[in-house]
């Protein structure tokens, strides 16, 4: 009689060991990223106070409701969407152009590249830090070279009408670079032979660039697009260091009123209600942008000369 064949057992050898391997990471993973989000998520549908002694209760969807009635959180969104469209356009903008002069430089990039990443290397703490001393209005060197201008001093962080192009200014000067890294290596990893038979067949560096580059570039600029919206919206190192939401509540953006309420006001719940808001809101942003980018673009090759079709 025949022996028959034992199945080999699904918990044995090289299975074993793979969950083994893997499985200090996974409740690592666990115990500090899913455990607390969830925590929050059950905190945001409670009135818990963090100093009071009076057991927290379930309000249901009642944060959630206070927040549709709250003008400061509007305001606040209002900001924070400001500062947002205003750093991605910006940023997007001048790191396409310094990208691609980067891309034709015929030396030096690496080096440059690497001078490029250490504003964005530096704690965003230190950054502001920084600019606080050059915002400075008696003796900061932005004033002083007024000055010798024979301009008027301007009130850099005090100013209403000026305190959110300033924290703009500081966030620009430390993520461009970044933005720009991005764009340049996604430019590296295009096929030069496309852009080669581009030129044979007499294209200029527009129609190069307008059905060529962009088309191919358009997942890099989107995961860009997304990071810098991702950490548009969250910012608050600068805010907290160069103006602390002020003068008034012009720069208070959505980030910095959820500290206020969570760690001035104690209002946990109402603060864990105002973060899932606030994470929702870049969900469907990033859906957005990813889906107008897997969107076809350019007019169809039979309309256009073979050398401007999009590849």
């Amino acid at each position: 009689m025949m022996a028959t064949r034992r199945r080999p057992s699904r918990w044995s050898g090289g299975r074993r060991f793979a969950l083994l391997t893997v499985a200090p990471a996974t409740i690592i993973l666990i115990v500090l990223s899913v455990f607390p989000l969830l925590y929050s998520l059950r905190l945001s549908f409670t009135d818990q106070q963090l100093l009071s002694l009076v057991p927290p209760r379930f309000v249901g969807l009642a944060n959630y409701a206070q927040l549709l009635q709250d003008n400061l959180f509007w305001s606040s969104l209002g900001v924070a969407a400001a500062f947002a469209l205003s750093v991605v356009t910006v940023q997007l903008g001048v790191g396409l152009a310094l990208a691609l002069a980067l891309y034709r430089l015929p030396r030096y990039q690496q080096f440059i590249a690497t001078l490029l990443l250490i504003p964005s290397i530096l704690s965003s703490s230190v950054a502001s830090f920084q600019w606080r001393s050059l915002f400075d209005y008696s003796s900061g060197p932005l004033n002083y070279f007024l000055g010798l201008l024979h301009l008027p001093l301007l009130s850099w962080t005090a100013d209403p009408r000026l305190a959110l192009p300033s924290l703009l200014l500081v966030d620009f000067w430390q993520w461009t670079p970044f933005v720009t890294l991005l764009l340049l290596a996604g430019l590296h990893a295009l096929p030069a032979s496309v852009f080669e038979a581009a030129r044979v067949d007499g294209s200029s560096s527009w129609q190069i660039l307008r059905y060529q580059t962009l088309p191919l570039l358009r997942r890099v600029i989107a995961i860009t697009v997304i990071l810098r919206l991702i950490g548009a919206f969250k910012v608050f190192d600068i805010i907290y260091v160069l103006t602390a939401g002020g003068p008034g509540s012009a720069t208070e953006s959505l980030a910095f009123y959820n500290y206020v309420q969570g760690f001035r006001y104690f209002s946990v719940g109402y603060s864990a209600a105002m973060s899932y808001v606030s994470v929702i809101i870049v969900i469907v942003l990033a859906r957005v942008i990813l889906r107008y980018m897997e969107r076809p673009v350019g007019r169809p090759a039979a309309d256009v000369p073979v050398a401007e079709a999009a590849v």
